[in-house]
């Protein structure tokens, strides 16, 4: 009976997507009465954005030569400056992409202390949970930049990925743009719920895809518009305390399933 419940849940997307949503939304509802995290909240990515800003005006700067160096075969081509033009703007996109993915995950290490007291606070208002164990600085460390590695290896190839679907004539931008949307969601949720499902002993980016599963249109619910939210500078710092409260929501309606 439990596997045909979790299959109907899995077939009926717009509610999935509504409640993901509507997780997202509760989370704000949560953070915003607490002003003091909140505010903490904001730390962090204040001091990473302003790195990660720079990287993605770098990145757009550097786009027309990469335009040029990936398209020799347009030289003396009478559409050459167009089609150069176009996949310059493509590479600012998908760079866009993985700049938001690394900026978040690396936000997140950033300030792992500050956001998992708002998932405690969050979770402790919910109901009861279990405690996560202490680890040393150095094993603390070790696997922030092992996580960091793991999603740079992830994020890396499906954007060169992208940015060859791309170039696809017609409706490569659109699918693009819809695949770097969902992706970038997925991936969101997928370190929004960290903290929280390491206190639950789920702290393998396997084993978070395995929590996600259980419910993927509420995770995708969830996920697609904090990840949008997050790809607009100033918004930006207003979203982490946001969704990290909405990602302690998120895993405890996944862990109940």
């Amino acid at each position: 009976m439990a596997d045909q419940s979790r299959v109907r849940a899995r077939s009926n997307p717009v509610s999935g997507l509504a409640s993901g949503i509507g997780t997202l939304i509760k989370g704000a509802g949560l953070v915003l009465r607490r002003a003091r995290l909140f505010g903490l909240g904001l730390i962090p990515p204040l001091i990473t954005s302003v790195l990660f800003l720079v990287l993605f005006v770098t990145a757009s700067w550097l786009s027309p030569r990469f335009a040029i160096w990936a398209t020799p075969f347009a030289e003396g081509w009478d559409g050459a400056e167009a089609l150069r033009g176009f996949v310059a703007l493509l590479m600012v996109a998908v760079s866009g992409l993985l700049l938001v993915l690394m900026f978040t995950a690396t936000t997140l290490a950033l300030g792992a202390p500050l956001y998992d007291r708002i998932s405690e606070e969050v979770d402790a208002y919910a109901g009861s949970y279990a405690a996560a164990s202490e680890e040393t600085l150095l094993r603390s460390l070790w696997s922030t930049l092992k996580h960091l590695a793991k999603v740079a290896a992830i994020t890396v190839p499906v954007g060169a990925v992208f940015l060859l679907v791309g170039l696809i004539p017609g409706v490569g931008s659109f699918l693009a743009a819809v695949g770097s949307a969902i992706f970038g969601g997925w991936m969101i949720a997928l370190e929004m719920i960290g903290s929280p499902a390491g206190r639950r002993g789920i702290r393998t980016l396997g084993q978070r895809h395995a929590l996600l599963r259980r419910d993927p249109w509420r995770a995708l619910g969830f996920g697609v518009p904090a990840f949008l939210l997050l790809s607009v500078p100033l918004v930006a710092l207003l979203v982490f305390p946001i969704a990290t409260a909405g990602g302690t929501l998120l895993t405890r309606r996944l862990v109940s399933r």
